[in-house]
């Protein structure tokens, strides 16, 4: 018993020592190897030092734009044929993300080869094809959308402080340029619907007209004066009516799905008119015409107020899409125009050496470790064994 505690009491007593043997130890090492750390912390640092003074000043150049804002239409209570549509405008807006949809137009191939163009961008930056500008152009341009205030952001980086202010601005000018032909608002998808709708109904209205001069020539009869005393003038006005209904269940699909409580409103109007129109034809309103140019010229005059009524409630459409766009503002708003930078934005020269001068003592420290380990290993002979099997193992000599 006597001999364990003396035992644990001897152990006790020889940890501090290892301890402060090794503390002595890692401070001759240190000093043995002072020579190797400086050398190699001197190499670092003055490699840093001449590569921080070679890189070139780079300056950044920022423009702050404010995106259009999404605003739900004011036709809504004004639309008597088109209610619903004008109701869904505020939904539609909801759904969409202002910010991602214009930083992606920005990052599109089409702008950033415009941009190409017109600043020279291959040859500044010295590339053979345009997919290699394009991924140097990514480098040097950041846009950064900021989700609370809904501004974007556009730094652009350049050796030429003008250049990169010119850099920057150009991607809002060109912005501004792409959504003049695209349709991004809700007022302005309604807008361009209604054009091509109305481009679509004059080409057929003009058509009709023609058949229908044609068809009353041949026949030889005053198709207008007959008819406006029968019930085709009322047939041909609710034909007009379900096509204008049938145009804005067309757009209301952009916006709503079938389960929509204004698309089932709209569909039961469709079918309330068409059952309409079907008894006024089967009752004896239409004039029962003899020959078939008789009947031909009865249709065509009918398509020929059916385009007219389709045209004319288009066109009251057309003009509220045109007013709530015209509502909604600029398209583009720039908070902030980029200016030649008046200070360098990188290479942080100091830092670049203070990391260099870092990295330069650890290694120092590492090689100074291992320089001691090696030559406590050959000075041991169990070292030197170890050593010689290393050497052994590593050769590639057999």
């Amino acid at each position: 018993m006597g001999t364990s505690m003396t035992e644990q009491t001897t152990a006790q007593n020889t940890l501090p020592e290892d301890d402060e043997i090794s503390l002595i130890d890692l401070a001759i090492a240190l000093g043995e190897e002072k020579a190797t750390i400086l050398k190699v912390t001197g190499l670092f640092t003055a490699v840093a030092v001449v590569v921080a003074l070679l890189l070139p000043n780079i300056y950044t150049a920022k423009t702050v734009m404010m995106p259009p804002q999404q605003q739900q239409s004011g036709a809504a209570s004004a639309l008597a044929s088109l209610g619903a549509l004008a109701g869904l405008a505020g939904g539609a807006a909801g759904i969409k993300s202002p910010d991602e949809m214009y930083v992606a137009f920005m990052q599109s191939e089409g702008l950033q080869n415009t941009i190409i163009g017109k600043l020279k961008l291959q040859e500044r930056y010295d590339e053979k094809t345009l997919v290699d500008t394009r991924k140097e152009l990514k480098t040097n341009i950041r846009i950064s959308p900021d989700k609370k205030s809904g501004l974007i952001t556009i730094e652009a980086d350049d050796k030429d402080p003008v250049f990169a202010a010119q850099l920057a601005n150009l991607h809002v000018d060109e912005l501004r340029v792409l959504l003049g032909r695209l349709a991004v608002t809700d007022a302005q998808q309604r807008r361009m619907f209604y054009e091509q709708q109305i481009k679509k109904v004059q080409v057929e209205l003009a058509e009709a007209e023609q058949s229908f001069r044609q068809a009353k020539a041949q026949s030889g009869m005053q198709v207008t004066a007959v008819l406006a005393e029968t019930g085709v003038r009322a047939s041909a006005e609710l034909r007009g009516q379900i096509a204008a209904r049938e145009v804005q269940m067309s757009a209301m699909s952009r916006f709503a799905t079938a389960q929509n409580p204004d698309v089932q409103r709209l569909g039961s109007e469709l079918s309330a008119l068409r059952g309409q129109l079907a008894k006024l034809e089967q009752g004896s309103g239409v004039v029962e015409t003899s020959t078939p140019l008789q009947q031909q010229a009865v249709k065509s005059y009918r398509d020929v107020k059916v385009q007219e009524a389709m045209l004319e409630v288009l066109i009251k459409q057309y003009e509220l899409a045109r007013v709530d766009e015209a509502k909604e503002g600029p398209l583009l708003q720039q908070l902030d125009v980029a200016t030649a930078p008046e200070r360098k934005a990188k290479p942080k020269r100091s830092m670049i050496v203070l990391v260099a001068a870092f990295g330069g003592l650890f290694l120092g420290v590492l090689l100074a470790f291992i320089r001691r380990a090696m030559r406590n290993a050959v000075e041991s002979d169990q070292g030197s064994s170890q050593m010689s099997l290393l050497q052994k193992a590593w050769s590639f000599k057999r």
